[in-house]
Protein backbone atom coordinates (compact mmCIF):
# COMPACT_ATOMS: atom_id res chain seq x y z
CA UNK A 1 0.00 0.00 0.00
CA UNK A 2 2.84 2.36 0.88
CA UNK A 3 4.53 1.75 -2.49
CA UNK A 4 1.29 2.47 -4.33
CA UNK A 5 0.81 5.77 -2.50
CA UNK A 6 4.47 6.69 -3.13
CA UNK A 7 4.10 5.93 -6.84
CA UNK A 8 0.97 8.09 -7.12
CA UNK A 9 2.69 10.97 -5.32
CA UNK A 10 5.69 10.67 -7.64
CA UNK A 11 3.46 10.87 -10.72
CA UNK A 12 1.65 13.91 -9.32
CA UNK A 13 4.96 15.59 -8.42
CA UNK A 14 6.42 14.89 -11.87
CA UNK A 15 3.34 16.41 -13.49
CA UNK A 16 3.67 19.50 -11.30
CA UNK A 17 7.37 19.87 -12.14
CA UNK A 18 6.75 19.45 -15.88
CA UNK A 19 3.98 22.05 -15.73
CA UNK A 20 6.30 24.54 -14.06
CA UNK A 21 9.22 23.65 -16.35
CA UNK A 22 6.99 24.45 -19.33
CA UNK A 23 7.00 28.11 -18.25
CA UNK A 24 10.77 28.23 -18.59
CA UNK A 25 10.86 26.49 -21.93
CA UNK A 26 12.01 29.13 -24.43
CA UNK A 27 9.90 29.61 -27.52
CA UNK A 28 11.99 28.25 -30.41
CA UNK A 29 12.52 30.17 -33.64
CA UNK A 30 10.08 29.35 -36.40
CA UNK A 31 12.52 27.07 -38.21
CA UNK A 32 13.21 24.99 -35.08
CA UNK A 33 11.13 22.32 -33.39
CA UNK A 34 13.45 21.72 -30.42
CA UNK A 35 13.39 24.11 -27.43
CA UNK A 36 16.57 24.65 -25.45
CA UNK A 37 16.22 24.27 -21.69
CA UNK A 38 18.27 26.50 -19.40
CA UNK A 39 20.11 24.75 -16.59
CA UNK A 40 20.41 28.00 -14.62
CA UNK A 41 16.68 28.81 -14.82
CA UNK A 42 15.65 25.27 -13.90
CA UNK A 43 18.10 25.25 -11.01
CA UNK A 44 16.71 28.53 -9.64
CA UNK A 45 13.13 27.35 -10.10
CA UNK A 46 13.56 23.90 -8.54
CA UNK A 47 16.44 24.17 -6.04
CA UNK A 48 15.02 21.34 -3.93
CA UNK A 49 13.52 19.31 -6.81
CA UNK A 50 16.49 19.06 -9.17
CA UNK A 51 15.90 15.33 -9.67
CA UNK A 52 12.29 15.87 -10.67
CA UNK A 53 13.35 18.68 -13.04
CA UNK A 54 15.89 16.32 -14.62
CA UNK A 55 13.10 13.75 -15.05
CA UNK A 56 10.93 16.35 -16.75
CA UNK A 57 13.64 17.36 -19.23
CA UNK A 58 14.45 13.71 -19.97
CA UNK A 59 10.79 12.75 -20.46
CA UNK A 60 10.20 15.70 -22.78
CA UNK A 61 13.31 14.79 -24.81
CA UNK A 62 12.25 11.13 -24.98
CA UNK A 63 8.84 12.16 -26.31
CA UNK A 64 10.48 14.39 -28.91
CA UNK A 65 12.84 11.65 -30.09
CA UNK A 66 10.00 9.15 -30.20
CA UNK A 67 8.09 11.46 -32.51
CA UNK A 68 11.18 11.88 -34.70
CA UNK A 69 11.76 8.13 -34.82
CA UNK A 70 8.28 7.43 -36.20
CA UNK A 71 8.70 10.08 -38.88
CA UNK A 72 6.58 12.94 -37.57
CA UNK A 73 9.44 15.32 -38.42
CA UNK A 74 13.17 15.35 -39.07
CA UNK A 75 15.79 17.36 -37.23
CA UNK A 76 18.64 19.48 -38.53
CA UNK A 77 22.13 19.35 -37.01
CA UNK A 78 21.34 22.54 -35.10
CA UNK A 79 18.28 20.86 -33.60
CA UNK A 80 20.18 17.67 -32.79
CA UNK A 81 22.73 19.76 -30.91
CA UNK A 82 19.87 21.17 -28.84
CA UNK A 83 18.76 17.63 -28.04
CA UNK A 84 22.29 16.82 -26.86
CA UNK A 85 22.46 19.97 -24.75
CA UNK A 86 19.05 19.28 -23.18
CA UNK A 87 20.21 15.83 -22.09
CA UNK A 88 23.35 17.45 -20.70
CA UNK A 89 21.09 19.74 -18.67
CA UNK A 90 19.33 16.67 -17.25
CA UNK A 91 22.68 15.13 -16.24
CA UNK A 92 23.81 18.37 -14.61
CA UNK A 93 20.58 18.62 -12.61
CA UNK A 94 20.93 15.02 -11.48
CA UNK A 95 24.46 13.68 -12.16
CA UNK A 96 23.51 10.19 -10.93
CA UNK A 97 20.51 9.86 -13.27
CA UNK A 98 21.69 7.08 -15.65
CA UNK A 99 19.01 7.24 -18.36
CA UNK A 100 20.16 10.52 -20.02
CA UNK A 101 23.71 9.14 -20.21
CA UNK A 102 22.38 5.99 -21.82
CA UNK A 103 20.45 7.96 -24.43
CA UNK A 104 23.51 10.14 -25.08
CA UNK A 105 25.77 7.13 -25.53
CA UNK A 106 23.63 4.41 -27.08
CA UNK A 107 21.24 6.32 -29.35
CA UNK A 108 22.35 9.84 -30.22
CA UNK A 109 25.79 9.13 -31.78
CA UNK A 110 24.08 7.35 -34.68
CA UNK A 111 21.90 10.41 -35.23
CA UNK A 112 24.50 13.16 -34.86
CA UNK A 113 27.59 11.51 -36.40
CA UNK A 114 27.55 13.99 -39.28
CA UNK A 115 27.05 17.07 -37.08
CA UNK A 116 30.21 19.01 -36.29
CA UNK A 117 31.11 18.98 -32.61
CA UNK A 118 28.21 16.77 -31.53
CA UNK A 119 30.23 13.67 -30.70
CA UNK A 120 32.71 15.74 -28.70
CA UNK A 121 29.78 17.23 -26.77
CA UNK A 122 28.40 13.76 -26.05
CA UNK A 123 31.76 12.42 -24.91
CA UNK A 124 32.20 15.43 -22.62
CA UNK A 125 28.89 14.69 -20.90
CA UNK A 126 29.73 10.99 -20.58
CA UNK A 127 33.18 11.74 -19.15
CA UNK A 128 31.55 13.90 -16.49
CA UNK A 129 29.11 11.10 -15.81
CA UNK A 130 31.96 8.69 -15.04
CA UNK A 131 32.67 10.74 -11.91
CA UNK A 132 29.21 10.00 -10.51
CA UNK A 133 28.16 6.62 -11.92
CA UNK A 134 30.21 3.43 -11.63
CA UNK A 135 28.85 1.61 -14.68
CA UNK A 136 30.95 -0.01 -17.44
CA UNK A 137 28.53 1.17 -20.12
CA UNK A 138 29.55 4.82 -19.80
CA UNK A 139 33.25 4.30 -20.71
CA UNK A 140 32.09 1.73 -23.28
CA UNK A 141 30.04 4.41 -25.06
CA UNK A 142 32.97 6.85 -24.91
CA UNK A 143 35.43 4.30 -26.28
CA UNK A 144 33.05 3.22 -29.02
CA UNK A 145 32.55 6.83 -30.10
CA UNK A 146 36.30 7.40 -30.27
CA UNK A 147 36.98 4.17 -32.15
CA UNK A 148 34.04 3.87 -34.51
CA UNK A 149 32.78 7.38 -35.19
CA UNK A 150 35.82 9.57 -34.58
CA UNK A 151 38.38 7.09 -35.94
CA UNK A 152 40.70 7.59 -32.95
CA UNK A 153 41.45 3.87 -32.78
CA UNK A 154 44.08 3.62 -30.06
CA UNK A 155 42.31 6.17 -27.85
CA UNK A 156 39.05 4.27 -28.19
CA UNK A 157 40.70 0.95 -27.36
CA UNK A 158 42.27 2.47 -24.23
CA UNK A 159 38.89 3.68 -22.94
CA UNK A 160 37.25 0.34 -23.77
CA UNK A 161 40.00 -1.35 -21.80
CA UNK A 162 38.91 0.71 -18.81
CA UNK A 163 35.31 -0.40 -19.36
CA UNK A 164 36.38 -4.07 -19.63
CA UNK A 165 38.01 -3.95 -16.19
CA UNK A 166 34.87 -2.68 -14.43
CA UNK A 167 32.43 -4.76 -12.42
CA UNK A 168 29.63 -6.21 -14.53
CA UNK A 169 31.42 -5.73 -17.87
CA UNK A 170 30.71 -8.58 -20.33
CA UNK A 171 33.56 -11.00 -21.00
CA UNK A 172 33.58 -10.25 -24.74
CA UNK A 173 35.15 -6.85 -23.98
CA UNK A 174 38.29 -8.59 -22.76
CA UNK A 175 38.67 -10.12 -26.23
CA UNK A 176 37.50 -7.02 -28.08
CA UNK A 177 40.06 -4.61 -26.62
CA UNK A 178 43.18 -6.44 -27.92
CA UNK A 179 41.50 -6.80 -31.31
CA UNK A 180 40.87 -3.06 -31.49
CA UNK A 181 44.45 -2.30 -30.48
CA UNK A 182 45.62 -4.61 -33.25
CA UNK A 183 43.28 -3.05 -35.77
CA UNK A 184 44.67 0.38 -34.91
CA UNK A 185 48.20 -0.88 -35.62
CA UNK A 186 49.22 -1.04 -31.94
CA UNK A 187 50.20 -4.71 -31.85
CA UNK A 188 52.52 -4.28 -28.86
CA UNK A 189 49.63 -2.88 -26.83
CA UNK A 190 47.36 -5.66 -28.10
CA UNK A 191 49.80 -8.31 -26.87
CA UNK A 192 50.32 -6.53 -23.54
CA UNK A 193 46.56 -6.11 -22.97
CA UNK A 194 45.95 -9.82 -23.66
CA UNK A 195 48.75 -10.90 -21.33
CA UNK A 196 47.34 -8.62 -18.63
CA UNK A 197 43.85 -10.11 -18.96
CA UNK A 198 45.23 -13.65 -18.79
CA UNK A 199 46.65 -12.83 -15.35
CA UNK A 200 43.23 -11.70 -14.09
CA UNK A 201 40.73 -14.03 -15.74
CA UNK A 202 39.69 -17.16 -13.86
CA UNK A 203 37.09 -18.57 -16.25
CA UNK A 204 38.81 -21.38 -18.14
CA UNK A 205 36.74 -20.98 -21.31
CA UNK A 206 37.66 -17.31 -21.56
CA UNK A 207 41.29 -18.10 -20.74
CA UNK A 208 41.37 -20.54 -23.66
CA UNK A 209 40.11 -17.84 -26.02
CA UNK A 210 42.59 -15.32 -24.65
CA UNK A 211 45.46 -17.77 -25.16
CA UNK A 212 44.43 -18.26 -28.79
CA UNK A 213 44.14 -14.49 -29.21
CA UNK A 214 47.62 -14.08 -27.73
CA UNK A 215 49.14 -16.65 -30.11
CA UNK A 216 47.63 -14.84 -33.09
CA UNK A 217 48.76 -11.41 -31.90
CA UNK A 218 52.31 -12.58 -31.14
CA UNK A 219 52.59 -14.00 -34.65
CA UNK A 220 51.24 -10.81 -36.16
CA UNK A 221 53.74 -8.80 -34.13
CA UNK A 222 56.57 -11.06 -35.36
CA UNK A 223 55.43 -10.52 -38.95
CA UNK A 224 55.04 -6.76 -38.48
CA UNK A 225 58.57 -6.45 -37.15
CA UNK A 226 59.84 -8.44 -40.13
CA UNK A 227 57.92 -6.16 -42.49
CA UNK A 228 59.32 -3.07 -40.74
CA UNK A 229 62.84 -4.50 -41.12
CA UNK A 230 62.20 -5.10 -44.83
CA UNK A 231 61.03 -1.52 -45.26
CA UNK A 232 64.08 -0.09 -43.47
CA UNK A 233 66.39 -2.22 -45.61
CA UNK A 234 64.77 -1.98 -49.04
CA UNK A 235 62.90 1.35 -48.66
CA UNK A 236 59.63 -0.15 -49.90
CA UNK A 237 56.81 -2.33 -48.64
CA UNK A 238 57.06 -6.04 -49.54
CA UNK A 239 54.57 -7.19 -52.16
CA UNK A 240 53.51 -10.03 -49.85
CA UNK A 241 54.63 -11.83 -46.72
CA UNK A 242 56.15 -14.52 -48.91
CA UNK A 243 58.64 -11.90 -50.05
CA UNK A 244 60.06 -11.92 -46.52
CA UNK A 245 60.84 -15.63 -46.89
CA UNK A 246 62.41 -15.14 -50.33
CA UNK A 247 64.67 -12.42 -48.92
CA UNK A 248 65.70 -14.63 -45.99
CA UNK A 249 64.13 -12.40 -43.33
CA UNK A 250 61.78 -15.20 -42.21
CA UNK A 251 62.13 -18.95 -42.59
CA UNK A 252 58.37 -19.41 -42.98
CA UNK A 253 55.01 -17.67 -42.54
CA UNK A 254 53.31 -18.70 -39.28
CA UNK A 255 49.74 -19.95 -39.31
CA UNK A 256 46.80 -17.95 -38.01
CA UNK A 257 45.31 -19.84 -34.99
CA UNK A 258 41.87 -18.69 -36.15
CA UNK A 259 42.22 -20.41 -39.52
CA UNK A 260 42.75 -17.31 -41.62
CA UNK A 261 45.78 -16.09 -43.53
CA UNK A 262 48.14 -13.30 -42.53
CA UNK A 263 48.42 -10.56 -45.15
CA UNK A 264 49.86 -7.08 -45.66
CA UNK A 265 47.26 -4.32 -45.79
CA UNK A 266 47.39 -0.72 -46.89
CA UNK A 267 50.01 1.23 -44.98
CA UNK A 268 52.27 -1.83 -44.83
CA UNK A 269 50.40 -3.17 -41.79
CA UNK A 270 49.99 -6.86 -41.02
CA UNK A 271 46.47 -8.19 -40.57
CA UNK A 272 44.62 -11.49 -41.01
CA UNK A 273 41.78 -12.61 -43.24
CA UNK A 274 40.11 -14.16 -40.17
CA UNK A 275 39.75 -10.71 -38.54
CA UNK A 276 40.82 -12.48 -35.34
CA UNK A 277 37.63 -14.52 -35.31
CA UNK A 278 37.36 -18.29 -35.76
CA UNK A 279 36.99 -19.34 -39.39
CA UNK A 280 34.23 -21.94 -39.77
CA UNK A 281 35.56 -25.48 -40.09
CA UNK A 282 39.09 -24.54 -39.05
CA UNK A 283 41.04 -26.44 -36.38
CA UNK A 284 44.33 -24.56 -36.59
CA UNK A 285 46.41 -23.92 -33.51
Amino acid sequence: MFRLVAAVLLVVLSYFVMERAERFKPVPPAELTVPLFSYEKLLLSFPTFKGAAADAVYIYTSYLLGAEAVGKFSLSCKEWMRVVKNLEVATRLDPRFFDPYYMLGAYLPWKVKGCKGALEEINGALLRGEKFIDDWRIPFFIGFNYFYFQKERAKGAAVLKRAASMKGAPSYLKLLVPRLYAKSGRLELAVAATEEELKRVKDEKLRKELRRRLRALERMLLLQRAVDFYVSRFKSCPSSLEELVRKGILSSIPKDPYGGRFVIREGCRVWTTSNLRPVKGSSRR
